[in-house]
C-alpha cells in the first residue's frame, strides 16, 4: 500500500470511529430514526456532487431496485439500529459489533452463492460471539435489559451489513461504486423519511449547536467523505486491503469517546475488541496470508 493510501486508511479510521460517538450525541436529543434520516440525507448529497464531478452516471430507472434494497440494508437498518443501541451502550461496544459484519458477509455467501463454508469460517463466527461475550460480560457498562438489546441491535447491523455487502455483489457488480454509494444513500434517505416526521418536534425542544454540528459531521465527513474515501482505496489497493479499516474503528471509536464522553476503556474491553477483531481476520484469510507473507 501507497504512502498516501496508507494515509488515508488511517483516516478513514479516525473519521468512522467518530461515528459512534456522535450518535451518541445526536440520537437522544432528535431520536434514532431522525439523526438516521439526516446521516444518510446529508451523506448522500455530499456523495451525489462528488460524484457528478467526476462524471458518474447513476441509471435512476434501471437501478432503483437495486439502489433501494442496498440502501436499506446498508444505511436505513444498520444505521438506525446503532443509532438506537447509542442510547444504551458506549461507543467502544457499537464499533465491536461493527467490526462482526465480515463474519455475516462470509455467512452471507456460504447461503446465496454457495460459497464454502470453510473450517476457519465456521472458527470466526464462534470466536466472533466468544468476543461479544467478553466484552458484554467483563466491560465497563452494568448488563441489564437494554445492554443487551443494544449489543443485539449493534450485531443485527453487522448482519444488515453483510447481506448487503453479499446482495452488492450479485446484483451490483457491474455498476460504478461510487454511483452505488450514492444511489443507495439517496433511496434510504427517501424511505426514512415518513418515519422520521413524528420526531421532529422533539428534535425541534433539543436542537443546540452540538447536536447540529454532530449531525452534520456524522453526514458529510463520517459517511459523504468516508465513502469517497473507501472507494478510493477499493480501486487503488483492492478490498482485501481497503477493508483493514475493520481493524482500526473499534480502536479509534474508543478513544474518541473516551476523550469527549469520558466513557471507560477497561481491560475487559480491550480484551472484548481483540478476541472480535482475531474472528474478523479469522473470517478474511489475513493470518494465512500473513503465513504465506512469512514463508516468502
Amino acid at each position: 500500500m501507497s504512502t498516501a493510501n496508507l494515509l488515508r486508511l488511517i483516516l478513514l479510521g479516525a473519521i468512522w470511529g467518530t461515528s459512534f460517538m456522535l450518535m451518541r450525541i445526536a440520537s437522544p436529543a432528535l431520536g434514532p430514526i431522525l439523526t438516521t434520516f439526516l446521516r444518510a440525507l446529508l451523506g448522500g448529497a455530499a456523495l451525489y456532487l462528488f460524484a457528478r464531478s467526476r462524471g458518474i452516471e447513476f441509471g435512476w430507472r434501471e437501478n432503483a431496485r437495486t439502489y433501494l434494497i442496498i440502501g436499506l440494508f446498508n444505511t436505513a437498518i444498520p444505521f438506525a439500529l446503532f443509532a438506537w443501541s447509542a442510547l444504551h451502550i458506549p461507543s467502544a461496544y457499537m464499533a465491536t459489533m461493527n467490526s462482526l459484519a465480515p463474519i455475516f458477509t462470509g455467512l452471507f455467501g456460504f447461503l446465496l452463492l454457495s460459497e464454502r463454508m470453510t473450517a476457519s469460517r465456521m472458527a470466526a463466527c464462534v470466536l466472533g460471539l466468544m468476543g461479544v461475550a467478553v466484552l458484554v460480560g467483563v466491560g465497563p457498562t452494568e448488563v441489564t435489559l437494554y445492554t443487551l438489546l443494544g449489543v443485539m441491535a449493534g450485531m443485527g447491523a453487522a448482519v444488515c451489513y453483510g447481506y448487503a455487502a453479499t446482495y452488492t455483489r450479485m446484483k451490483a457488480s457491474s455498476l460504478p461504486s461510487l454511483a452505488t454509494a450514492t444511489g443507495s444513500q439517496i433511496t434510504a434517505s427517501l424511505a426514512l423519511l415518513p418515519f422520521a416526521l413524528p420526531d421532529l418536534p422533539q428534535a425541534a425542544a433539543n436542537l443546540n449547536w452540538t447536536v447540529a454540528i454532530s449531525v452534520i459531521f456524522l453526514g458529510v465527513v463520517c459517511t459523504g467523505l468516508a465513502y469517497a474515501l473507501f472507494f478510493h482505496l477499493i480501486a487503488t489497493e483492492g478490498a482485501s486491503k481497503a477493508i483493514t479499516v475493520t481493524f482500526l474503528v473499534p480502536a479509534t471509536a474508543s478513544i474518541w469517546a473516551w476523550l469527549f464522553l469520558g466513557e471507560a476503556v477497561t481491560l475487559g474491553t480491550v480484551a472484548g475488541i481483540a478476541t472480535v477483531l482475531c474472528a474478523t481476520a479469522l473470517a478474511l484469510g489475513i493470518f494465512g496470508k500473513w503465513r504465506s507473507m512469512l514463508r516468502a
